[in-house]
């Protein structure tokens, strides 16, 4: 079953795996890339992406959340443990929508010093 996308700078890593929780108006997310997505990759050399161990994952860890659009900003990212973590924390600015079915995640990462956009589109486990 495709579980979605989940791209850095155009290259698609697939979905893994997703853990959500929203409790008392709190979020916690976490998306992790395709890991056999990921091997391939690899596999086929010169990769880009060959100086990482394994597949992206980003996090939402106990973020205020209401529904609707919650934008996430350098101010958001001081407050609440957000990143989108690749052999290291890197800072994730944009936007995130949780709905029914689906949850999108779109932006940009700071990843090596280079601003790279991410999109994110899954389908909601719940």
């Amino acid at each position: 079953m495709d579980m979605g996308s989940f791209k850095i700078d155009g290259t698609e890593f697939g979905i893994g795996n997703i853990k959500l929780s929203l409790d008392n108006g709190l979020l916690n997310l976490q998306v992790t890339g395709d890991s056999s997505v990921f091997d391939r990759l690899m596999d086929n050399g010169g990769s880009e992406w060959d100086w990482a161990l394994y597949a992206p994952k980003i996090y939402f860890n106990n973020v205020p959340y209401k529904g609707g659009i919650l934008e996430i900003d350098n101010s958001v990212l001081n407050r609440y443990d957000i990143a989108l973590y690749m052999m290291e924390y890197n800072d994730f600015t944009g936007i995130i929508e949780i709905s029914e079915g689906n949850i999108n995640i779109q932006g940009n990462v700071d990843l090596m010093g280079k601003i790279m956009p991410v999109s994110i589109t899954a389908v909601n486990p719940q």
